[in-house]
């Protein structure tokens, strides 16, 4: 473009360009999300009788009507007298930033720079110029505040130093409180906060406000055009469901799939991908709270022995994710991404997705990280991971699971059986379904002759999946304290694998818990997570019944030395406790009491499914060692 058109255009923009009024930074939101692109810090800040004057910081941009192949853009920061700026970049992070700063020099006047930063350095380009491309700019240091504006093209002949502004592009925000520089120089101060970055990729004519989504499900599609799992059982909407994930493949490109995860969590929640059904190895996404608690960031991590680091800590914290979209609101955190199918090359952490896996939904309640950080704290109870295996074309499931119920007041997870009961003694007790036992599931129940979980003291069933290796558990007790299953290699306590099911002192949460039984004292197999080595957990109390549910590997995993291989035969023994109530962080901590411990009179394997014994009546507790008191149902007059 000649000189006299250059000179040209930048007459006819800033006679095209609305003047700052005298106060305030003049920034105007009007048409955000509708005909402009703008972030607003904090998020919603706009929205008091304030409105943008209430902001600590904004960013505008808008592709001019009158030259469509140039973008108008705004800068505001509060408190800050040293610089403002903007960066684009493919990746979310700085180095390689396309960098438009407004800084204060020693005089006090603003002065807008196109700058680019190499390696956290901002600098200029090799002929020393500071903004050759930015027409019409203004900029002013008011109140101890920055504001600008100026116009740039969308293209520009620095093809090594700018972004084309056509392509997808994080946007950055930074600033400085207070280093000014020449007017001729580079920045050269680093931000003195943590940089602001979009949680989703933009062009120069993307239309958003807030950068976020309003968190919304649309469920209707579900088994037909998208794949969906929510939890718990009889839950409909985000509003209610402990969890929901979605898949579907992407529209508009056939190599990607949109993915949404939602959990009531304040921490974070994380889909994940395995082969095999534990977390440890897993391919994992996670949408996690920032301390501030003003935005939710997304993350891209894998897990190795229970720990989720992120793929690229240096790089990218998502990288391999596009589209990311996120909303937080009355508890509940929401996050919306696409993912490359069958990941990016020379990329060891991402899975390929057109392979089937199992997928894996799991959650923090209250666990903040910046968006640079990974996840940091494991999950607040057992993943829920979906009975079976999908690639991420599958859209013909649609599960509402009864498992992944973290421990929250029971009257969430029982029905009434009056609409206006919330007392915990009218709720109805979780019922059992015995009807295949002795075929799909093996099952025990005792007194003899008890027909339901609601009148047995004891109801044990075990549903083992041989394709993937796991059993599912469901233990029933007539106890006030803890209902437990263990498994040995004789009838005795001492030295068993134990499944715990403990009331808390608040009688408001049943927590399962992995233990193992030295002398007799039950000991947890991990201070760190009490479920350890188990998924798919949930539990009750109603009507002095304790009933939980929980899966396991057949074979332990790993360095687990603490689980029994269940493929090979062992005696199952059921115990309980009347009162014995304990924190949700603590073991067992006392012994059976009221009943004592029954053991089934055959040792089997997890895999046996054609046992159903009732057993006969239970007796008082009076010696510490264990008794077969189960027949046969043959065997029962």
């Amino acid at each position: 473009m000649a000189g006299r058109e250059l000179i040209l255009l930048a007459l006819i923009v800033q006679l095209t360009l609305a003047q700052p009024p005298p106060h305030g930074h003049g920034i105007d939101l009007e048409g955000c999300g509708i005909h402009k692109g703008c972030m607003t810090i904090p998020p919603g800040c706009h929205k008091g009788q304030q409105g943008a004057e209430a902001c600590d910081g904004i960013y505008v941009q808008e592709v001019m009507h009158n030259n469509p192949s140039n973008i108008h853009i705004q800068l505001f920061a509060r408190n800050v007298a040293g610089w403002v700026a903007v960066g684009f970049n493919t990746v979310p992070h700085m180095s390689g930033t396309d960098v438009l700063a407004c800084q204060a020099d020693e005089e006090g006047r603003v002065v807008i720079k196109n700058l680019h930063n190499v390696n956290h350095t901002n600098a200029m380009d090799k002929n020393g110029e500071v903004a050759p491309y930015i027409y019409a700019a203004e900029g002013r240091l008011q109140n101890g505040s920055i504001s600008c504006q100026f116009v740039r093209p969308l293209v520009t002949p620095r093809e090594d130093y700018d972004l084309n502004l056509n392509m997808e592009h994080y946007i950055i925000f930074a600033w400085n409180y207070n280093q000014t520089a020449p007017a001729t120089g580079p920045l050269m101060h680093m931000h003195q906060a943590p940089p602001i970055v979009s949680n989703a990729t933009y062009t120069a004519h993307s239309v958003f406000l807030n950068n976020e989504t309003g968190g919304e499900f649309d469920l209707s599609g579900c088994g037909k055009t998208k794949g969906c799992s929510r939890a718990p059982a009889g839950c409909s909407s985000a509003e209610e469901c402990y969890y929901i994930f979605t898949q579907q493949v992407n529209a508009h490109n056939k190599d990607m799939v949109d993915i949404e995860v939602s959990g009531l969590v304040s921490g974070w929640v994380a889909v994940g991908y395995n082969s095999n059904y534990t977390m440890n190895g897993t391919d994992v996404v996670g949408c996690q709270m920032t301390p501030e608690r003003e935005r939710v960031a997304v993350k891209k991590l894998h897990n190795v022995n229970h720990t989720n680091l992120l793929d690229y800590p240096h790089n990218s914290s998502i990288h391999g994710l596009a589209r990311v979209e996120t909303h937080f609101a009355n508890g509940r955190i929401y996050c919306r991404f696409s993912r490359i199918i069958k990941g990016i090359e020379n990329d060891t952490f991402s899975r390929d997705l057109s392979q089937k896996s199992y997928i894996i939904l799991a959650a923090n309640i209250n666990a903040t990280a910046r968006a640079w950080e990974p996840l940091g704290h494991m999950h607040s109870w057992a993943p829920t991971i979906l009975p079976d295996t999908h690639t991420a074309m599958d859209v013909t499931f649609n599960y509402n699971a009864t498992t992944g119920q973290p421990d929250l007041p029971l009257d969430t997870r029982q029905q009434a059986e009056e609409s206006d009961v919330t007392s915990v003694d009218k709720l109805k007790p979780h019922i059992i379904d015995l009807s295949d036992c002795g075929k799909a599931k093996g099952c025990s129940r005792a007194p003899a002759g008890c027909q339901s979980s609601e009148e047995c003291i004891y109801v044990f069933t075990q549903r083992p999946n041989e394709s993937t290796m796991m059993v599912t558990y469901e233990i029933s007790g007539m106890f006030a304290g803890w209902v437990a299953l263990g498994v040995n290699f004789n009838y005795s306590m001492n030295g068993a694998d134990v499944h715990g099911c403990q009331l808390t002192p608040d009688n408001q949460k049943v927590v399962v818990k992995k233990v193992h039984n030295i002398n007799f004292t039950n000991v947890l197999d991990s201070e760190s997570n009490v479920g350890m080595g188990l998924v798919n957990t949930g539990g009750s109390f109603v009507n002095n019944h304790i009933y939980c549910t929980f899966t396991r590997p057949i074979k332990p995993i790993g360095s687990d030395s603490y689980s029994r291989d269940l493929s090979q035969k062992a005696t199952f023994i059921l115990a309980g406790n009347v009162n014995g109530t304990a924190p949700q962080n603590k073991s067992l901590m006392y012994k059976h009491n009221g009943y004592e411990p029954l053991a089934l009179p055959d040792q089997l394997t997890a895999l046996d499914t054609t046992f159903n014994y009732n057993a006969t009546a239970a007796e008082p507790a009076s010696r510490r060692h264990v008794h077969p008191r189960f027949r046969k149902p043959t065997e029962v007059v």
